[in-house]
């Protein structure tokens, strides 16, 4: 890929990340990452950068404006002290801190892409897109999801590969004995398949450990996936589509973290899940 390429890349990403792009944008994108390998590596790393800023500019956003907390290290060793009746600072210091943050950005961005290196090697990705509402329905229940009926809730999206894949199975069995525990969480499981091509796979969930099937919903022409960035282009059974994902988003519908695996076999273990699903809980 020359550099020139790379550039066009690049600012193909930032114009589909944003609502206002063109339909014929979104088509060059998804060609792109169906046929190149090295433009999906190059999509992969773009958007864990971005993940790294957002983070680093959030959390120093929240020091701005909670000044109480203060950091403070002592020998290699980080600690936060929060001051019993702190007075809020001034707009103007306010300002400063802002300044402060944007003086520096570049440094930390070395910062941010050294961290990133480190959740590339571990399959993480954190960042967050706006809220916004969709409906799925179950061929296997006969019933409807609705994202506007969530409000409070943390909603795990799965999307499964399209036709058969037995870690997709797997991950359904997995996925469905940790959605037993908890009632405040949602899991979504999403194909792109048919009607009767669903009620077909669902019927070959191993239901040992579980007390009721999981509710498996269609995402039609994966529309659903395109919508949340799901990068495309994966061959499996002889088929083009999109790559497997874990998307959780948190009770006010804003995304906390994804994880898209880089073939069928790569899916976040379910240990590794419930980890970050406690980060984003005690956050919260």
């Amino acid at each position: 890929m020359t550099p020139d390429q790379q550039t066009h890349l690049l600012n193909l990403f930032a114009v589909c990340s944003q609502p206002t792009a063109t339909e014929a944008e979104h088509s060059e994108l998804q060609a792109a990452l169906r046929t190149n390998a090295d433009a999906r590596q190059l999509w992969f790393l773009y958007q864990d950068v971005e993940l790294g800023l957002k983070c680093l500019s959030q959390s120093f956003q929240q020091t701005a404006e909670h000044p109480e907390v203060q950091i403070s290290d002592s020998r290699n060793t980080a600690t936060i002290e929060v001051r019993p009746g702190a007075q809020t600072h001034t707009n103007s210091e306010g300002a400063s801190r802002a300044s402060w943050f944007a003086r520096r950005r570049p440094a930390m961005a070395v910062v941010a892409l050294a961290c990133l290196s480190v959740m590339a090697i571990l399959g993480l990705h954190t960042w967050s897109l706006p809220p916004g509402d969709f409906t799925v329905d179950s061929p296997t229940h006969e019933t409807a999801f609705a994202m506007s009926e969530q409000k409070g809730k943390i909603v795990v999206l799965h999307f499964l590969l399209k036709t058969e894949c037995p870690f997709c199975l797997k991950l359904a069995n997995d996925y469905a004995r940790i959605a037993a525990s908890e009632p405040d969480v949602v899991h979504v499981f999403l194909k792109p398949d048919s009607t009767n091509e669903i009620k077909a796979w669902a019927g070959k969930i191993n239901q040992e450990g579980l007390k009721t099937p999981p509710v498996i919903y269609r995402d039609a022409d994966a529309q659903l996936a395109n919508r949340f960035g799901i990068p495309d282009g994966y061959e499996f059974h002889g088929q083009m589509m999109h790559y497997p994902a874990l998307v959780l988003l948190d009770g006010s519908g804003n995304e906390r973290f994804r994880y898209v695996g880089k073939d069928h076999t790569d899916r976040m273990k379910p240990e590794d899940f419930v980890t970050r699903l406690a980060m984003v809980a005690n956050h919260n």
